[in-house]
């Protein structure tokens, strides 16, 4: 029998990449739960955040940056936004205001509300505090024209501005019905370790091997001193390997210590992180080297 008094809903937070989804998402939910990096394309699974508000529970979801790259990942992560955003009751469209050309996103913004015509649309328009307000108004005006978007808010993901607003704006648009989740639903640690470690990965390297490399969460082990996390590092080509490591190995070590800190923090208790760099050589072009990756189901 469902609960009238409780309510439940999916809610998508899609955009271009480094639009700003997974700061917006980590704010939203409290807890650091999506990788965030200067770098775009870092969150490559859409990332399942379950959070209570009183009576109502949501799950957030956090899509891939729609990109138009046209590789077997690519593909991915395409597909992988349209799984997301074909089950969500509402879509948050996040707009980078600081970018340059606004089109594309504009763009994409127009086939998404033409395509998923049945779920509820807000657009968050991020990075306010990086630009002039005319610049926002500017931006925002080109958006009025969606006839089926009432709900537009101005926030700073990373600051945290408008965030409130945004919030209550969801919540508004979340339905009655029964939970689906546990309360305190957990993270998927196995991939969620993998984001955090990815994240350092971005941070620290530059050019395109980040784009060439994968963490794979290999085991999580309970001991006396704290959980021990094995992970693999996967790279593309043999000549990767040196800039990983770094002089001494003192770059993998800086991405693991970087990693670590990152997520004792958030579980609040002492982690040991355990890195392996393995060369995988064109793994991209491999459909059983992308399942390994958990880019493609078996």
């Amino acid at each position: 029998m469902q609960d009238s008094c409780r309510k439940f809903g999916f809610v998508a937070i899609s955009g271009l990449p480094n639009a700003g989804k997974s700061s917006l998402l980590n704010r939203l939910v409290g807890d650091k739960v999506a990788a965030v990096s200067r770098k775009p394309q870092t969150t490559r699974f859409n990332v399942l955040a379950v959070k209570e508000f009183d009576d109502i529970q949501v799950a957030f979801v956090d899509t891939p940056g729609l990109a138009t790259r046209d590789n077997p990942v690519a593909k991915f992560l395409r597909k992988s936004s349209s799984s997301a955003l074909r089950g969500a009751d509402t879509v948050v469209f996040v707009v980078d205001v600081a970018a340059k050309d606004g089109a594309p996103s504009l763009a994409i913004a127009e086939a998404l509300i033409r395509k998923y015509d049945d779920a509820q649309f807000i657009v968050a328009f991020n990075k306010v505090d990086k630009v002039k307000p005319a610049r926002v108004v500017e931006v925002a005006s080109a958006y009025q024209s969606f006839e089926v978007v009432k709900d537009f808010f101005m926030i700073s993901a990373q600051r945290g501005d408008g965030v409130d607003a945004l919030q209550n704006g969801i919540l508004a648009k979340i339905p009655e019905h029964e939970w689906l989740y546990p309360p305190q639903h957990g993270k998927n640690l196995e991939r969620w370790t993998s984001e955090m470690t990815m994240e350092k990965i971005f941070d620290n390297l530059h050019n395109e091997v980040p784009y060439q490399t994968y963490v794979n969460t290999v085991a999580l082990q309970e001991d006396n001193d704290g959980l021990h996390i094995y992970q693999d590092v996967v790279i593309a080509k043999l000549g990767q390997k040196a800039i990983v490591l770094g002089k001494k190995g003192q770059m993998l070590k800086k991405i693991g210590t970087d990693a670590r800190v990152d997520i004792a923090k958030v579980l609040k208790r002492r982690v040991h992180l355990h890195l392996l760099v393995k060369v995988k050589e064109d793994w991209m072009s491999k459909t059983s080297n992308l399942m390994d990756a958990g880019f493609i189901e078996n």
